[in-house]
């Protein structure tokens, strides 16, 4: 029956004009003979739709706009998350640590703006790194950033309220900011203005500064209003420095040269870096913000609880990941500290200058008798034997094919499920993944191993440590070696390392090897370690090595699901990883292919 009334609750045109038309022909309506699909009659009721239905699209998405959790427009995001008191960060600048060596002696200090180039081998990109500052002791390692160093100036107009200075460029580094403030066009003094942090402390004669993003998505500067923080005098000149960076694209280069004039005319000195260049990130993400915002919130700009460290530290810093702990729940305990393992977005460790940076934050808003403390994040790496079936008859793709689909689908498991604090290995997820990366994989069975790495030194003295964090499992033969490892070398022989059973059930001995010219092992040293089954722990004495060497032990884990703990970090190892794939005779050739068919067997 025709409805006596329009449903306004629709948002889609053609429910819309439908609900139209019926009401129209309602029994008692004047237009119930009507022909509404002739052509005049019909663009009328276009009309009236489409005009309902914008309306109500309109007053939808308003709608949506005005909460931060279901907003779409970066603008309208940034705002919502400034009424929690939360600033976006901005695009972070590469850097690295570099060293200067045969430097001229005339050359007393490295002015700001000096510029040293690298070229990205892989795109065949070149970017600049400069010092943001001036360096006084050349000699000594220093900081550089990637980008160019601009400066914008500015007129203080005091008669217009609320005035904000927009930064021209979009991808800026607003961790390198600094504003100064000149009374006059003619004046030599000039005041350093520094960044709001937090409202205690500041008053009428506090030189700080406010930094926010705008609607434009560039970053605006403005000043107290002379109650809270210092207000400018009417016709100062506000000059703001800054640096333009590419962000993470400047990532992992370590070789550089540089072409600037200050080294004109003399030897140009060796630079080298003391790792590659790390830090590097993009401007805050929509889903950042949004995810962040409510953590800085709930914090109250204070450090008291696990997650107002979290929220402090990405408020501070662009990170993608961040693990919190208390010292009670370090191994071993240290009682009155907490411990912050944060892995920036490009590279594994946060660099010394940013730990730094935000030590005195942390320290300022935290308890008194706590005291925080960095820790790199600690890589372990997972590695499997993958046996996969596929049924020919669905794909293109031969074995070779099938088995190297299934190696960059786990590059991209490794990027999207695992490589953070939180996340966990589960060996269900990985066989899912596996066997959806295309139709024609119908199964797939995954042998589980791990292994970390440590650089044995010629000058070292002490034991080295190797701590996976989780039970490792104990072969069924006793005759069979838990963890086995790369080779060293000293002396012109390479060594290696196994391990037996011993007195203790969680305890095993490492001895030391070599293989002889006919193949055969033969053990140089005993007890030269132990492996603690139970957490992981590999301990290996001392031993002499003709160069430093990255040897790594290999070993497997009791359970197929590894869980990381405190700042452990679990990687994909691509290149251990091996993959094995085969026709499924029974899927192509139905229960005639079961005669041919080969299982996998449990171990290798």
């Amino acid at each position: 029956m025709p409805i006596k009334q329009i449903n306004v609750t629709d948002l889609d045109f053609a429910d819309i004009k439908e609900a139209i038309k019926d009401y129209y022909q309602r029994e008692e309506g004047p237009f119930k003979d009507f022909d509404f699909d002739g052509s005049g009659m019909n663009m009328i009721l276009d009309m009236l739709a489409y005009n309902t239905h914008y309306n109500a699209v309109l007053a939808h998405l308003t709608a949506n706009e005005s909460f931060l959790s279901s907003a779409q427009l970066r603008k309208n995001v940034v705002a919502r998350a400034k009424t929690l008191g939360y600033n976006p960060h901005g695009t972070s600048s590469a850097e690295t640590e570099i060293t200067l060596s045969n430097l001229d002696s005339s050359i007393l200090s490295i002015p700001e703006g000096t510029i040293f180039n690298t070229t990205d081998s892989v795109n065949n990109s070149t970017y600049s790194f400069v010092t943001f500052e001036e360096i006084g002791e050349p000699d000594k390692p220093f900081v550089i950033h990637e980008g160019s160093i601009r400066t914008s100036s500015y007129i203080f107009d005091n008669s217009i309220s609320n005035l904000r200075f927009e930064i021209p460029h979009e991808n800026i580094d607003t961790t390198k900011i600094v504003v100064s403030v000149r009374q006059s066009a003619a004046s030599t003094q000039q005041d350093i203005y520094t960044k709001f942090y937090e409202l205690p402390g500041v008053d009428s004669n506090s030189t700080v500064y406010f930094i926010n993003e705008n609607p434009n998505g560039k970053f605006e500067i403005s000043f107290g209003d002379g109650v809270l923080g210092k207000k400018p005098d009417a016709g100062s000149i506000i000059t703001i420095k800054y640096l333009t960076t590419n962000g993470a694209a400047a990532n992992g280069l370590s070789s550089f040269t540089t072409a600037d004039p200050i080294f004109n005319g003399v030897n140009k000195p060796t630079i080298t870096s003391t790792g590659a260049t790390t830090g590097g990130s993009s401007k805050e993400s929509v889903e950042s913000i949004r995810s962040n915002a409510p953590l800085q919130f709930v914090s109250q700009n204070r450090a008291v609880t696990v997650d107002d460290y979290i929220a402090l530290v990405r408020k501070n810093t662009s990170v993608s990941s961040i693990s919190v702990w208390g010292g009670e729940d370090n191994n071993p305990p240290v009682y009155g500290s907490v411990f912050i393992s944060a892995k920036p977005h490009e590279g594994v460790t946060l660099s010394d200058e940013e730990k730094t940076r935000l030590m005195p934050i942390l320290n300022s808003k935290g308890i008194l008798t706590v005291k925080p403390e960095f820790v790199d994040p600690d890589i372990t790496y997972l590695y499997f034997d993958i046996f996969t079936k596929y049924n020919s008859s669905l794909t293109n793709l031969g074995s070779a094919g099938v088995s190297a689909l299934v190696r960059s689908g786990i590059e991209t498991f490794s990027d999207d499920e695992l490589e953070k604090f939180d996340k966990m290995f589960r060996y269900s997820d990985l066989l899912n993944y596996i066997t959806n990366l295309d139709n024609a994989i119908t199964s797939a069975y995954v042998r589980v191993f791990c292994l970390k790495s440590f650089t044995a030194l010629n000058t070292n003295t002490s034991s080295y440590q190797v701590n996976f964090n989780f039970p490792l499992a104990v072969p069924e033969d006793p005759t069979e070696s838990l963890i086995t490892s790369s080779a060293y070398v000293n002396d012109g022989v390479k060594y290696y390392f196994k391990d037996e059973p011993s007195s203790v059930d969680n305890i095993r001995n490492i001895y030391r090897y070599y293989i002889n010219s006919s193949g055969s092992e033969i053990v140089d040293e005993q007890f030269v370690g132990t492996v603690d089954t139970d957490t992981g722990m590999v301990q290996i004495k001392d031993f002499n090595v003709t160069a430093d060497t990255a040897i790594n032990i290999f070993a497997r884990p009791e359970s197929n699901d590894v869980v990381p703990k405190r700042n452990q970090i679990l990687e994909v190892d691509i290149e251990n990883t091996v993959i094995s794939s085969q026709i499924d005779t029974l899927a192509t050739r139905g229960s005639a292919g079961a005669i041919e068919y080969t299982t996998t067997p449990r171990e290798r």
